[in-house]
């Protein structure tokens, strides 16, 4: 479902393996037309599979301000995240406690800021990415919009 016009419909996950420790997130975000504006993947140093998540969404969140976007809705397959952030609880464990600060600040930004749960199959294509990245282990892969409209483009836009 696309969001209302002015907002952008924010897709993340993360992926972590517990075994070798890789780890990844890829976040889409989607405008009003269900049009990909921007996707991502990328691998940050998480340690447990709730800081992979939490970086995605910190991730996506941050790219939104940095696009002066004032209305996001960030949907996640994370639901004990997504159930806390939605009732403004941003306390973590210490070792993931600055990164829910983080995300607590970033939501201040937004005029509205909503968090909502997202099943992992209605979340295919941010899924997608983080276990892309998360098999590759490069640090940073960004996907234009049009290649993602047009994936038999092959070309470099």
């Amino acid at each position: 479902m696309s969001p209302f016009f002015g907002w952008i419909k924010c897709n993340t996950d993360g992926a972590y393996d517990e075994i070798t420790g890789a780890n990844g997130v890829g976040y889409v975000m989607r405008d009003s037309s269900c049009k990909a504006s921007f996707c991502a993947s990328l691998v940050f140093q998480a340690k447990s599979v709730e800081e992979a998540e939490a970086r995605a969404i910190w991730a996506v969140m941050k790219k939104a301000l940095e696009q002066k976007f004032n209305h996001v809705i960030i949907k996640s397959d994370a639901k004990n995240l997504i159930d806390k952030f939605s009732i403004s609880y941003f306390d973590g464990d210490t070792s993931i406690d600055t990164i829910f600060k983080d995300i607590q600040f970033f939501s201040l930004k937004f005029v509205d800021c909503t968090f909502s749960f997202q099943p992992r199959f209605c979340n295919a294509v941010a899924h997608e990415l983080a276990q892309w990245v998360t098999n590759k282990q490069c640090l940073y892969v960004l996907v234009c919009a049009f290649c993602l409209a047009n994936p038999n483009n092959r070309g470099n836009h």
